[in-house]
């Protein structure tokens, strides 16, 4: 370990902000809810933008109390809320639309609500899931309710996509209520709501990082649970970005539970006096204590159900105990080796050493069972063209099994790495904005109807 800290498709370019505004998508966006037909003219349409983000380093180990290495998108998410008083919810994104209730959404049951978001209406959960939670918290007296939602990061690549949605959605009816609410509030609503109407055992990162992530700045952040570190500038001549390895992912699926569950074997199976994985020293562990593998059922029988309620164990699943455990530990200190060379003078020796920790952590998804070919294929073509042709390093992103591989490498290689998209991938990410705090909320007066 280096350190001791821790066919070709079309490349797709997503935007960048502009020189002229900080956020000429909110602008756009503003404009077209003010001439919508969507929204009445007799209220206010509160505004708020949220952006997708890089994991750059850290990934999954967000839910063992992790370091993480986030860094905010250019793509991001918009949403618009009104007030209304015909006693119905209606939510719009793109061509998918729901109705229910007020009551429905703010007195249902959880596994009722869950049930309504099943399905085609999935997608809801994450735009009404945490507002509905924000609603009951504040016993808010809402009559009515029209939320719009446009988004351009995309989905199930990886790049914190449902955490935009849920922020901007969530700080959107904040604002149109008037209340002045904490962003770290918003955002752990915003995971708490995947968690428990989307079914997704998700950590707080993304939340965090659509919530509070500076332009062109990395976010260093403490998963303990959600606590800002500090903001990281990456070195002059140095840039991240993100390729598309063209296969879904999405951290409902079986290989993410699959790892998670591994872990919280592994903390039982340790005797783990300490609220989070990774506050144990790795020199200290006994790592015969912990099976390569062990099935879901052998565990129960000896040792009953864990202590992680969003991500239970399945009897007939053989789960990956050893690496899924030692992985997050791993990783925590990689990303404190990360952030220390990040302070020093970028030098050849120091970006090949960033290059190192982000193979590293690529090559532990493979044991955890998180890799894939086409993330291999992509780390791969970036390994061999090396720092000589400018890129550092590269890893499969955020939970793995697909999605995006993020590149780090010199500010001038980015049209080497528009060429791997091209001839590996199926996208290309790249640019940065500001988080939701730093946006805040726009109000915007609708049209009066002509």
């Amino acid at each position: 370990m280096v350190g001791n800290a821790a066919q070709s498709p079309a490349v797709v370019a997503l935007p960048r902000v502009s020189a002229a505004t900080d956020f000429p998508d909110a602008d756009a966006f503003c404009e077209q809810v003010r001439t919508s037909a969507f929204f009445g003219p007799a209220s206010p349409i509160a505004v708020a933008r949220a952006p997708g983000r890089l994991d750059v380093i850290g990934g999954i180990a967000d839910y063992s109390g992790s370091l993480v290495l986030e860094l905010p998108l250019a793509a991001a998410a918009l949403a618009a809320a009104q007030l209304g008083d015909d006693g119905s919810v209606v939510a719009v994104s793109g061509r998918r639309r729901i109705t229910l209730g007020v009551d429905e959404l703010v007195d249902s049951a959880p596994a009722d609500l869950a049930s309504r978001f099943a399905g085609p209406a999935a997608w809801a959960a994450y735009v009404l899931g945490p507002i509905a939670l924000f609603l009951r918290e504040e016993r808010a007296p809402v009559r009515g309710l029209r939320v719009l939602v446009s988004s351009e990061v995309p989905e199930a690549k990886g790049l914190g996509s449902s955490a935009a949605v849920g922020v901007s959605a969530v700080q959107a009816v904040a604002g149109c209520l008037g209340r002045a609410t904490e962003p770290r509030r918003l955002a752990l609503l915003s995971q708490r709501a995947e968690q428990l109407l989307a079914s997704a055992p998700c950590g707080s990162m993304d939340q965090m990082t659509a919530a509070y992530a500076e332009r062109d700045h990395l976010l260093l952040l403490l998963c303990r649970p959600a606590e800002i570190v500090r903001s990281i500038r990456l070195p002059d001549g140095l840039a991240a970005w993100g390729i598309d390895s063209g296969v879904r992912h999405t951290i409902a699926g079986k290989a993410y539970r699959r790892a998670r569950c591994a872990a919280f074997m592994g903390k039982t199976l340790l005797g783990c006096g300490e609220e989070y994985l990774t506050e144990l020293d790795p020199a200290e562990i006994d790592v015969a204590r912990l099976p390569e593998q062990l099935t879901g059922a052998d565990f129960l029988a000896r040792h009953g159900a864990l202590d992680d309620p969003t991500c239970p164990i399945e009897p007939e699943t053989v789960y990956p105990v050893r690496t899924a455990t030692m992985y997050p530990i791993e990783e925590h200190r990689r990303v404190g080796a990360f952030v220390s060379l990040l302070a020093q003078p970028l030098t050849d020796r120091r970006a090949r050493l960033l290059g190192e920790l982000l193979y590293e952590a690529h090559e532990g998804y493979t044991r955890c069972g998180l890799g894939t070919e086409a993330t291999d294929a992509l780390v791969g073509a970036v390994r061999r063209a090396g720092w000589e042709q400018g890129l550092a390093g590269a890893r499969a992103s955020a939970g793995g099994s697909g999605g995006t591989v993020v590149v780090l490498g010199r500010s001038d290689a980015e049209p080497l790495v528009e060429r791997i998209a091209a001839e590996l991938g199926a996208g290309f990410f790249g640019g940065s904005s500001g988080g939701a705090a730093g946006f805040g909320v726009r109000m915007v007066e609708a049209d009066p109807p002509r």
